[in-house]
C-alpha cells in the first residue's frame, strides 16, 4: 500500500483498479456481509479520484444561477471525460495529446465564448467565470496526485468566487457545503489506502469543530475595512420588480409572485395601508401600446455634488414646510439587487444618501444598477404641492396623445367632461361613475387586447389590473386636456413575521395616476381603487385571500394556481424571514455595527484594543484546540499497569537499559528484570508482583468488578511488592 500512496505516475489508472479490487473483494465476502454496507459507507470509500471529480460538481454547479450556462455545461462534460473508465480507452501517450488538444481547445474556445457573453466591460462575474474556466482546463490533465492537489485548492478559490456575486444564506449554504466535500477529497487524497472509507467522516468533522472558534472569533474582531475598490457586475442578468416601461400585462406575473422586493424599517410611525406608495418610475410617453420615462423633461439633483436646492425643488418642500413644519417622516428601505437604477421610496421621497439622485419627477436613481442588496434611507415629505407650477414643456409632454386610434375612449372622454362642466374634479368623479355603472372587475387573468388597448379595455374586455386602469384613466384625463401621467411602483406591503419590518413584495407592485390641477399641482388618483378598493386599503395579499381562486381565473386551472400561491407564498415568507436575519446580522456586520457590538460587549473602544482582543481570542482558541487534540491522543493505561510506569521511570534513572520498551509486556519485562544478574532486585517479591498481575490482570480476577474487596485488597498487595523492590 505504501507503493500505491507513493505512486505519483498513474493517479487515475490505479484508482480505477483500487475499485475494481473492491468490488472483486465485495464478490469473494458474498451478497449477505456486503449489503450490511450502506450506500454511504459505499460512497465513503471511494477512492481519493472519485471524491475529486465528485467535489467538482458541488464546486461548479452552484454557479449556475449567475454564470452562463454553456459554461456549467462544458464544466459537467470535462468532468465525465476524466471519469476512469473512459480514460481506460486510451493508450497512455495517445491519452495525454487527445486531453492536451482538448485542453488547449476548450481553454481558446471558452475566453471567446466569455467575450461573446460579457463584451468588452471586465466585471466580478467575469472574473469568477475566467477562474471557472481555469479549474474547467486543468481537469483535462488530471493524471498525477500533484494534480488533484492543484484541482482541490483551485477548487476553494472559485468557491470563495460565489460570495463576490451573492452573499445570501443559500449561497452560503452551498458554499459550507461545497467546501466540505473539498475537504472530504483532501481526507480521501491522503488515505487513499483506506478501501473501507473508516474515520473519513470524523476526521472531517474534528476539521469543522476546531475550525469553528476561530471563525466565530475572526467574525467578532476582525477589523471591517472598507472597500478599496467597487467593481459591479457586466452581465445582463434577468430583472426582477418593474419594468422600465409598462403595457398591458406586464405585471401579470408579478402580482402573483412572493418574491420580496424589498424591506422598510421606520424610525417612528408608519402610514396607514393607502397611504403606503412606493414610488419608482414616472411614464410621460405613450405610443398607444407601452408607456415610457420621457427623459427630455427629467431634471436631476443629488446633495453631494450640489449642496443649492434648485428651483423646482425648494417650490415643492416650500409647501411642505407650511404643512408639517419640516417634520418628515424617516426610514430606511433594504432593498434587494433589480440590476436598474431606479430606487423607491414612499410619496414623496427625499434623500441626501451619497451616490443617490432625486429628479424633478421625484424618482430616486442610483449612480450605478443595483447589483447586491441596497440600504439607503428617505425622508418622506407629506402633504406636499409637486410642481405647483407646470412649465410649457412638461404640460405639452404630459398632453400628448398618438394621432389615431381609440376613438371610442376620445369620444367618451369629450363626452363625460362636457358633462361635467370642463371641471377636472368633476370630471374624475364622472368617469369613477361610468365604471362603477359597467362591470368592470379586478382580475390577474385578464383577456388579450386588441390593437387599440384603450378601447378594448373599456367597451370590451372591461376586466384587468392596476396598470389596465391607470393606462385608461390617463389616457381619459389627457383626451379631455387635463395634464395626466402613469406612475409604477409598488403599493401596499405586510409586516414580517417578526412583525419589526416591513415587507413589499412583488406582488404588490403596483401602478396609479397622478393628475396636474391648477393650483394644487400634481395629484394622485388610484383608478383601482373605483373597481377593488380592498386592493389599496388591505393590500394585495388580503384582496389575494378575499377573492381566492376567483382571482386567477376560471374553473380547475383557478384552483390549482390558488393553492400553489398559497403553498408557495407560505415557504417564501419563512425563508425571506430567515435570508432578512442572516443579510442583517451576518452580512450587515459592517464596520459601524462591529464598532458599537465590541462597544457593548467587551467595552473595546479603540482598533488597538479590538487587535489584542482579536490576537488574545486567537491565541486562546489555538491554544485549547492544541489540548484538545493531546487529550484525545494521550496514551490511556490501565490502573494495573500505572504502578509499572512509576517502577519504569525509577529504575531508568539507574540504568535506561532497565526500562520498560513501548513494545514490552509488563510480564515479559518483569522476567527480563529476573532473568538481569547485573541489578540487585529482591527476586521473591518480583516473583509476588507477576503472580499478583497475573491473577488481577487475566486471572479469575480480571472479570470481578475492581470496586470488589478482593480485587483491591490484591491490588494493595501488588503495589506494596512493587514499594518493597525499589527499597
Amino acid at each position: 500500500m505504501k507503493a500505491i500512496n507513493g505512486s505519483d505516475a498513474s493517479f487515475e489508472r490505479l484508482a480505477y483498479g483500487q475499485l475494481i479490487s473492491t468490488r472483486l473483494i465485495n464478490d469473494e465476502r458474498g451478497d449477505d456481509e456486503v449489503t450490511k454496507n450502506k450506500w454511504y459507507q459505499r460512497l465513503l470509500s471511494l477512492p481519493a479520484y472519485y471524491w475529486v471529480l465528485i467535489a467538482q460538481l458541488f464546486v461548479i454547479l452552484p454557479h449556475a444561477f449567475y454564470l452562463p450556462l454553456w459554461l456549467i455545461g462544458f464544466g459537467i462534460i470535462t468532468i465525465g471525460a476524466q471519469l476512469p473508465f473512459i480514460k481506460a480507452r486510451f493508450k497512455p501517450k495517445r491519452l495525454k495529446r487527445y486531453y492536451q488538444a482538448m485542453q488547449m481547445l476548450g481553454f481558446l474556445l471558452g475566453l471567446a465564448g466569455l467575450s461573446l457573453t460579457y463584451g468588452t466591460s471586465f466585471g466580478l462575474d467575469m472574473g469568477v467565470a475566467f477562474l471557472l474556466l481555469c479549474l474547467i482546463s486543468k481537469l483535462w490533465e488530471l493524471y498525477k496526485r500533484r494534480d488533484a492537489y492543484v484541482v482541490l485548492n483551485l477548487s476553494l478559490f472559485v468557491i470563495a468566487g460565489l460570495f463576490l456575486l451573492d452573499q445570501g444564506l443559500l449561497t452560503t449554504i452551498e458554499a459550507i457545503f461545497a467546501t466540505l466535500v473539498v475537504l472530504l477529497a483532501f481526507i480521501a487524497l491522503n488515505d487513499d489506502g483506506n478501501t473501507r472509507g473508516d474515520g473519513r467522516l470524523r476526521t472531517l468533522g474534528m476539521l469543522g469543530v476546531s475550525a469553528l472558534p476561530l471563525l466565530i472569533v475572526l467574525f467578532l474582531f476582525f477589523p471591517r475595512l472598507p472597500p478599496l475598490w467597487s467593481v459591479q457586475l457586466s452581465s445582463n442578468q434577468a430583472t426582477t420588480g418593474v419594468s422600465d416601461s409598462m403595457s398591458p400585462g406586464d405585471f401579470a406575473n408579478l402580482s402573483q409572485s412572493t418574491e420580496l422586493a424589498f424591506r422598510v424599517e421606520f424610525d417612528e410611525f408608519r402610514p396607514q395601508q393607502s397611504e403606503l406608495y412606493w414610488r419608482g418610475l414616472v411614464f410621460s410617453d405613450f405610443d398607444g401600446v407601452t408607456w415610457r420615462p420621457n427623459q427630455r423633461i427629467q431634471q436631476l439633483w443629488q446633495w453631494q455634488s450640489n449642496r443649492q436646492t434648485p428651483q423646482w425643488l425648494e417650490q415643492s418642500l416650500a409647501t411642505a414646510a407650511d404643512a408639517v413644519k419640516l417634520a418628515p417622516n424617516q426610514y430606511e428601505v433594504i432593498l434587494e439587487p433589480t440590476q436598474q437604477q431606479w430606487l423607491f421610496g414612499l410619496d414623496y421621497p427625499f434623500t441626501q444618501e451619497q451616490g443617490i439622485s432625486l429628479t424633478s419627477d421625484f424618482t430616486l436613481l442610483n449612480n450605478k444598477p443595483v447589483t447586491e442588496q441596497l440600504r439607503y434611507e428617505v425622508l418622506r415629505f407629506t402633504p406636499i404641492k409637486i410642481d405647483p407650477l407646470l412649465d410649457e414643456v412638461s404640460y405639452e409632454v404630459n398632453l400628448t396623445l398618438p394621432a389615431t386610434g381609440n376613438t371610442k375612449t376620445r369620444a367618451l372622454a369629450k363626452q363625460l367632461f362636457a358633462q361635467a362642466g370642463s371641471d377636472p374634479v368633476r370630471y374624475m368623479q364622472a368617469i369613477q361613475s361610468w365604471i362603477n355603472k359597467d362591470e368592470f372587475r379586478y382580475t390577474l387573468s385578464p383577456p388579450r387586447l386588441s390593437d387599440n388597448r384603450i378601447d378594448s379595455f373599456l367597451f370590451e374586455t372591461q376586466a384587468g389590473f392596476c396598470e389596465h386602469y391607470s393606462s385608461s384613466f390617463t389616457f381619459m384625463m389627457r383626451a379631455a386636456g387635463i395634464p395626466a401621467r402613469v406612475v409604477a411602483g409598488y403599493q401596499g406591503g405586510e409586516l414580517s413575521r417578526g412583525g419589526t419590518v416591513w415587507e413589499v413584495r412583488q406582488m404588490d407592485a403596483h401602478a396609479w395616476s397622478e393628475v396636474w390641477l391648477e393650483g394644487q399641482g400634481w395629484v394622485r388618483v388610484d383608478p383601482t381603487a373605483f373597481v377593488a378598493p380592498e386592493r389599496v386599503e388591505q393590500g394585495m395579499d388580503a384582496l389575494t385571500q378575499a377573492r381566492g381562486a376567483s382571482m386567477f381565473g376560471d374553473g380547475a386551472r383557478a384552483q390549482i394556481s390558488y393553492q400553489q400561491y398559497q403553498m408557495l407564498q407560505t415557504l417564501r415568507r419563512l425563508s425571506d424571514q430567515a435570508s432578512y436575519y442572516w443579510q442583517r446580522e451576518v452580512v450587515g456586520y459592517d464596520q459601524d455595527k462591529q464598532a458599537g457590538s465590541l462597544l457593548k460587549w467587551f467595552n473595546i473602544r479603540s482598533i488597538t484594543e479590538q487587535i489584542a482582543w482579536l490576537a488574545a481570542s486567537a491565541i486562546a482558541v489555538m491554544g485549547l484546540i492544541v489540548v484538545l487534540i493531546w487529550y484525545r491522543r494521550r496514551k490511556l493505561w490501565h490502573p494495573l499497569d500505572r504502578p509499572f510506569m512509576k517502577l519504569s521511570k525509577r529504575l531508568a534513572k539507574r540504568d535506561k537499559a532497565l526500562a520498560r520498551a513501548d513494545n514490552e509486556g509488563q510480564l515479559a519485562w518483569l522476567e527480563r528484570l529476573e532473568s538481569n544478574e547485573a541489578i540487585k532486585l529482591n527476586k521473591q517479591h518480583l516473583g509476588e508482583i507477576k503472580s499478583y498481575y497475573r491473577q488481577l490482570r487475566y486471572g479469575c480476577l480480571s472479570a470481578t468488578d475492581s470496586s470488589s474487596d478482593e480485587y483491591q485488597q490484591l491490588f494493595k498487595q501488588l503495589k506494596y511488592s512493587i514499594r518493597q523492590l525499589l527499597k
